[in-house]
């Protein structure tokens, strides 16, 4: 899917997509200085859905949601790390001088690409760290881009 319907999706749905600062902080396992959202333990197949044995974990896809479980964030949430790119609010900056300080998606200035993040099925372990981010044009749908879900605390 691309960004503009990742948004559709997620106003359908009743959520939004996720702040880059949102993403992270839940692909690091609620703010843990960790690699990945199960730890310092690299990027296996057994934890990710990434390009080891071939794209996709020896597949040439993506595999079903969630299932990795052994790469889950100690919340429970799933495929943080590897199956597809997931597209975020804000727009893609070189660095993150001048990045809101709250939490907030950047998305003034605008630019031409959007961030996506967690690697995908075709990502190298070092790529679906979660500190590694990509940009991606807004218009970009192929079979190694997705979302996930945010809502707002009521």
């Amino acid at each position: 899917v691309d960004w503009d319907q990742a948004q559709a999706y997620a106003r359908w749905a009743g959520g939004r997509l996720p702040t880059e600062a949102e993403w992270e902080y839940a692909a690091r396992s609620g703010g843990r200085d960790w690699k990945y959202p199960w730890g310092n333990e690299d990027a296996t197949c057994s934890r990710a859905v990434i390009s080891e044995g071939g794209d996709g974990c020896g597949r040439g896809s993506t595999r079903p949601v969630c299932s990795r479980p052994k790469g889950n964030t100690t919340q429970g949430l799933c495929d943080m790390a590897g199956n597809v790119w997931e597209w975020v609010q804000d727009w893609f900056h070189d660095s993150y001088k001048g990045a809101p300080t709250d939490g907030s998606a950047w998305e003034k200035p605008t630019g031409s690409s959007r961030v996506d993040r967690g690697g995908s099925w075709g990502s190298f372990a070092r790529r679906v760290r979660a500190a590694n981010r990509s940009a991606g044009d807004p218009r970009d749908r192929n079979g190694y881009l997705g979302f996930s879900l945010a809502r707002s605390v009521r």
